[in-house]
């Protein structure tokens, strides 16, 4: 069967009505088994009691004959005169009247005077036995005379003494044994022990077998076992010492068994109709119970189709059924309600309703298939960001919603759809119209879009970066329409356009910087010498010696191309890589610094970081972890950062500042001139150097200009107690400049261009020997 639950309901069902059924047969049995052996025992006792009874009763009988026959006087004087006929006559007249077997008379020797049979014969120890029966007094005795079994008793005839004795007797034969039968319902065996069987009930007796060999020798065989068909019991007779009697009682268990057997075969009939009853009555409650249930699963797999109308044709349901289905029921609308808004929740922007970026491909999919031309518009909210610090997220998702608002109005009635693919970037997809150019459809929603905003009370003016792409001219699949548009959005952004029109090609350069992205990711965990670092001299004017170098990274990719720094350096701030390969540049540098210190020579390095630097928490442990690693004291390790990076976050850039001043590492302004740096922020910065942008060092000589400017910082920078570094020094004449101006370093191709370890080591030492 299987395990299924309406087999499991029949099987359980089924095991309690067979398990009930064969603990009441067993417990029947058992007990009836005993009440019958308890029966027969208490049958033969009263079987014993019975016959007991009965040669009591024939005791008495001969008794009383006796006592008569022993008193009569005329009897008396025959046997003193020895009248023989007399003597016969009243024996046998006596016997007759008291329908006695045997009739005796002994003279006082034990020799036989006379007797009611003509032909008994008595043994030579008659004389002996007599005297056993006399010390019996009035009880009668058992012996065998002539191969016969009497029951007799003994009197003295006394006239007044005694002249002779009197035997009176019954005979125990098959009769006798019928008779007590009758009375007790067992079968009786009277045996002589010495003389064997004398009378008997049980037919069929074998010559060859004693009685007992063979009541002992009958079984029936009954169910699994042979069971005897006599349960008997010997009880010994009163009798001669030589030749003792004893009665067999023996109840036939023919009947009993039979009987037994009757009723167990109908204890069996009736468990088996139970059983079968209870396996039919199951097999209803189990398909009552488990039918619902299987249309409930039915129920379940046309839910799980989507069928949520789906019910059970279940004819007379229980409560329990009708209340399961409604929960069912009630569970589909549930889930039909929860899976629209899975659906919607899965195609659409929360915050907006429009579709997400998913959706959007599915939906340009289907435009592309009616063959319809259309822009492709991706928007970017510009400085959203600043709206999220200065009036809080709340604030930035209500323009983001205005602003989803007011697309959705423009674009209203326009075959096309509108998507949301990023924090503050919009997708409107707008089929042609053929009476406008495509800049006057971008023009009409630039003009709705930059309207001022009422965002809770506040009236905020909102700008935009847009990006078009037109199909099928500039692209053919959904994905390089969204890939398109948001390069050309990225642009508008990036180059300060409010509106970019996407050129062919520039998706090859944005694929390119992708890869360009992944090359860098492998040349990183690979480090196997695509990445290496240059190091350009930094002069120290005072001295004369060069005692300081930049350390700038580069890149020559495995197909043998070299890769501009600005460009990876870039990519790198992009992708979000930039800590990694920072963390880099800081391991090779460090590392350098402690081989020129173990080689003798004392070098300070300068590292340029980013602001995603400075933000990351793991930057500074990892600075410190390398001074540690290679044993290079902290001072000399010089950190440049830009104005720009400084502006970004200035409390989270002084806050990291201050733990690298503690930690004994310099700090340096880098590209200081160009930037917003205002002189009240300059004196709050921990710094302890500024490094003047080469913008005003390139044409130093020429620029009267570039003169003043670099003059006016150097004393600046003196006074507010920084050392300052000149970069982009390519003349003797700017160097010589710089020396009159009291600048602290100067750096440039006029020195050298940046160089690897090795090459730097060698150019050292010939600048060194030609100073």
């Amino acid at each position: 069967m299987g395990n299924s639950l309406k087999h499991r309901i029949i099987m359980l069902c089924v095991g309690l009505v067979l398990l009930t059924t064969v603990t009441s047969l067993v417990s029947f049995w058992w007990s009836t088994s005993h009440f019958n052996e308890s029966q027969v025992q208490q049958d033969i006792e009263v079987g014993q009691n019975v016959y007991q009874q009965y040669l009591k009763a024939k005791e008495r009988l001969l008794v009383t004959a006796a006592t008569v026959l022993t008193a009569d006087f005329g009897f008396k004087q025959a046997v003193a005169t020895r009248d023989a006929d007399t003597i016969s006559s009243v024996l046998f007249n006596h016997s007759q009247r008291i329908d006695a077997d045997l009739m005796l008379l002994f003279d006082t020797r034990g020799e036989l005077i006379s007797a009611n049979q003509n032909d008994i014969k008595l043994s030579s120890e008659t004389s002996k036995s007599m005297q056993q029966v006399l010390a019996q007094g009035n009880s009668s005795i058992f012996m065998v005379i002539g191969d016969k079994l009497y029951q007799v008793i003994v009197l003295p005839v006394k006239a007044p003494r005694t002249i002779a004795y009197s035997m009176v007797g019954f005979v125990i034969d098959t009769a006798t044994a019928a008779e007590l039968k009758e009375l007790t319902g067992m079968e009786i065996s009277f045996i002589a022990h010495h003389t064997g069987l004398k009378a008997t009930t049980i037919a069929d007796h074998p010559e060859h077998l004693s009685l007992l060999e063979y009541i002992d020798s009958q079984i029936v065989n009954r169910w699994f076992s042979e069971d005897p068909v006599y349960l008997s019991t010997e009880v010994q007779l009163p009798g001669l010492e030589d030749n003792p009697i004893s009665v067999v009682l023996s109840a036939d268990l023919s009947e009993h068994y039979k009987e037994f057997d009757t009723l167990v075969l109908t204890v069996i009939s009736l468990s088996f109709g139970t059983i079968i009853l209870g396996f039919i009555t199951s097999g209803i409650l189990a398909n009552n119970l488990t039918t619902p249930i299987q249309q409930l699963t039915v129920m379940a797999k046309q839910f799980a189709k989507g069928n949520y109308k789906a019910s059970i044709a279940e004819s007379r349901p229980s409560q329990e059924v009708c209340e399961l289905v409604d929960a069912f029921q009630e569970m589909g609308e549930d889930i039909q309600t929860r899976e629209k808004k899975i659906r919607f929740q899965a195609r659409h922007d929360n915050l907006t309703g429009f579709y997400n970026r998913t959706a959007a491909l599915d939906l340009l999919s289907r435009q592309l298939n009616e063959e319809q031309s259309f822009y492709v518009v991706a928007l970017d909210i510009k400085g959203l960001r600043h709206i999220n610090d200065k009036l809080g997220p709340r604030v930035g998702d209500s323009c983001i919603q205005a602003v989803a608002q007011r697309i959705k109005e423009t674009t209203q009635g326009i075959n096309g759809f509108n998507a949301r693919v990023g924090g503050d970037e919009f997708l409107s997809v707008i089929a042609v119209n053929p009476e406008m150019t495509m800049q006057q459809s971008i023009a009409q929603l630039q003009t709705s879009l930059n309207k001022q905003y009422v965002i809770q009370k506040l009236e905020i003016s909102l700008h935009f970066s847009i990006g078009v792409v037109c199909y099928p001219e500039q692209a053919q699949t959904p994905e390089d329409m969204i890939r398109r548009a948001l390069i050309a959005v990225d642009t508008a952004a990036q180059d300060g356009h409010e509106v970019y029109f996407y050129q062919n090609g520039e998706d090859e350069a944005h694929l390119e910087r992708l890869e360009i992205i992944d090359e860098l990711k492998q040349a990183l965990q690979l480090d196997d010498g695509q990445l290496f670092m240059a190091y350009q001299p930094k002069l120290n004017i005072n001295s004369g010696q060069v005692d300081k170098v930049e350390a700038l990274i580069r890149w020559q990719r495995s197909n043998g191309d070299w890769v501009s720094p600005e460009l990876f350096i870039d990519l790198a701030e992009q992708s979000g890589l930039i800590v990694e390969l920072t963390q880099w540049v800081v391991r090779t540098v460090v590392a350098q610094v402690g081989v020129w210190l173990r080689e003798g020579l004392t070098m300070k390095a300068a590292i340029n970081v980013s602001a995603q630097d400075i933000a990351d928490s793991a930057f500074l442990p990892h600075l410190e972890d390398m001074l540690a690693t290679h044993d290079v004291p902290a001072k000399l390790i010089t950190i440049e950062l830009t104005e720009r990076d400084m502006i970004e976050n200035e409390e989270r850039g002084i806050a990291a500042l201050k733990a690298l001043k503690a930690l004994g590492v310099m700090i340096s302004l880098d590209d200081y001139g160009v930037g917003q740096t205002s002189l009240g922020r300059l004196k709050m910065l921990p710094i302890d150097e500024l490094k003047l942008d080469k913008v005003f060092i390139l044409k130093l000589n020429e620029s009267h200009q570039d003169q003043c400017i670099v003059q006016s910082t150097i004393s600046l920078g003196h006074q507010l107690g920084f050392s300052v570094v000149s970069e982009g020094v390519e003349n003797s004449e700017s160097l010589t400049l710089l020396k009159q101006m009291r600048c602290d370093y100067a750096q440039g191709y006029h020195l050298s261009r940046p160089l690897p370890a090795k090459e730097f080591i060698n150019w050292l030492g010939s600048y060194h020997e030609v100073v």
